[in-house]
């Protein structure tokens, strides 16, 4: 039952209860899109054409999110750019992303994707005079060396697969990047909220990834209803839920934080796999997710001197 208000009075409680704690939000936001390539891979659909669903969705959901809950849809001049420009970087990370996993496999290109944290630090570094902690230091070394261990054992045979799968990997990382400071931007320069600034980031990302998907000459049919249903469970829970979670915490959270403790994206999916795909785990890929969830640690305590507003 509601309490009294309806449903504006509930979104407010559910609001304020997140907002007590960014960090919390950027957690619970992790787990949300950590579930996304759980419900990629079992839809099974092509992968362009996945994207645009699971970004169809989202819109549709932030849509939903906005009216319902009384916002007005209105932003400024400026984060609209900034959006626009991370809903384009949002795109051509999905789209590299996925083609890294055919060419390369799923860990390699995994691994690749996530080293966004060394692109997101020295991006913040050399644009934003950020400074570099010393708790940063450890931490990156940690997290890469979890993640080796996590996705990388034995890749190493996978190296002989077209090197264009590496490079994607690589690109994959920096488009992500630049997306995670694009939104940092956006949301610390206005009041926008995580639901408008997602929604302005799903418009364009569909919009491009529709354009894609009809320039390649494919179309937009999905192999099921279960597969529309799955499609539609990533967009709202993986993509528009999470990431508006990611979004709001942005504005209160230093931005090299925040790509740490996204970094529970691979942590958790892993877990997922586990659990609903029966996968094998041995211990050092147990050790791996101890690194990083160690080093998640260490970003999440990054003193605010390190903020992008000093």
């Amino acid at each position: 039952m509601l309490p009294d208000g309806g449903l504006d009075s509930t979104l407010n409680i559910i609001h304020f209860k997140l907002t007590d704690s960014p960090i919390c939000m950027l957690l619970l936001g992790g787990v949300c899109i950590s579930l996304s390539p759980i419900f990629i891979k079992a839809a099974n659909a092509a992968p362009d054409c996945s994207a645009f669903y699971r970004m169809l969705f989202t819109l549709i959901s932030n849509y939903v999110w906005i009216k319902g809950s009384g916002q007005k849809f209105k932003i400024e001049g400026r984060p609209i750019l900034f959006l626009s420009l991370g809903g384009f970087f949002l795109s051509m990370d999905f789209m590299c992303w996925h083609r890294s996993i055919a060419l390369v496999g799923p860990g390699l290109a995994t691994l690749l994707a996530n080293l966004q944290v060394f692109f997101t630090a020295i991006f913040s570094y050399i644009f934003f005079k950020q400074r570099i902690s010393w708790t940063i230091a450890i931490a990156i070394p940690t997290a890469f060396l979890g993640l080796i261990l996590i996705v990388g054992i034995g890749f190493g045979q996978n190296l002989s697969v077209d090197k264009s799968g590496l490079v994607l990997g690589i690109l994959a990382a920096f488009f992500y990047s630049g997306y995670i400071l694009l939104l940092n931007a956006a949301m610390r320069s206005s009041d926008t909220s995580g639901a408008m600034a997602m929604l302005v980031v799903s418009i364009t990302c569909t919009m491009f990834l529709g354009a894609v998907v009809l320039a390649n000459g494919h179309t937009f049919h999905l192999p099921s209803i279960k597969a529309f249903l799955i499609l539609a469970c990533a967009g709202i829970v993986g993509t528009s839920l999470g990431w508006g979670l990611i979004s709001s915490s942005m504005k209160l959270v230093n931005v090299t934080t925040a790509s740490f403790i996204l970094l529970l994206q691979p942590t958790l999916a892993f877990f997922w796999d586990v659990l609903l795909f029966s996968k094998k785990m041995n211990p050092l890929e147990i050790l791996g997710i101890v690194m990083v969830l160690l080093a998640i640690y260490l970003g999440s305590n990054t003193k605010k001197t390190n903020s992008l507003l000093d």
